[in-house]
């Protein structure tokens, strides 16, 4: 309990010494005014780009890989050929083999006369500047010229501040 009330007997003594912190005074202005410089050129200060995505429709043709009306017609046609050959199963065998060789050969040249028409979206990301951030101005004043950046466009003038202090 002794420790206790030693501190703050100990810490008043240093609080009551400490000075008061004031502000500096303001300076003395004699002249404040506004005057106008004239906007030589403004260029947009652009944000970060902004990213889309732009399809467009791609048709592309392809040869088809199976002609299923070229197989029939030519399992039929080989079929036809192929029983004027032989006599009892050998007639038979040469039917059957000449239907199959018909279709693989009907399916071929079938195939290689028709084409497949494929339409695909076709997608590719485009980057554009973002919108401006801030425009960096060109202006003279009193012949004299200056950059500034300012957060919005400017007009034919933009506004200067003359303010002259005494300290």
């Amino acid at each position: 309990m002794k420790n206790f009330l030693f501190l703050p007997a100990l810490v008043l003594p240093l609080v009551a010494l400490a000075q008061p912190v004031h502000p500096p005074p303001p300076p003395n202005i004699i002249q404040d005014s506004t005057e106008f410089a004239r906007v030589l050129s403004f260029t947009p200060i652009n944000g970060p780009p902004v990213a889309r995505q732009v399809c467009s429709p791609v048709t592309s043709t392809k040869p088809a890989e199976h002609n299923a009306g070229g197989a029939i017609l030519g399992g039929l046609t080989g079929a036809l050929i192929g029983s004027r050959f032989g006599g009892g199963r050998g007639k038979d065998a040469a039917t059957v083999a000449g239907a199959i060789g018909g279709a693989v050969v009907g399916d071929r040249i079938g195939s290689a006369n028709s084409s497949d028409t494929v339409t695909q979206d076709r997608c590719e990301t485009v980057y554009e500047n973002g919108r401006p951030t801030g425009y960096q101005v060109t202006y003279e004043y009193q012949g004299q010229r200056g950059t500034v950046v300012m957060n919005h466009a400017p007009g034919e003038f933009v506004k200067v501040r003359k303010t002259l202090t005494i300290e």
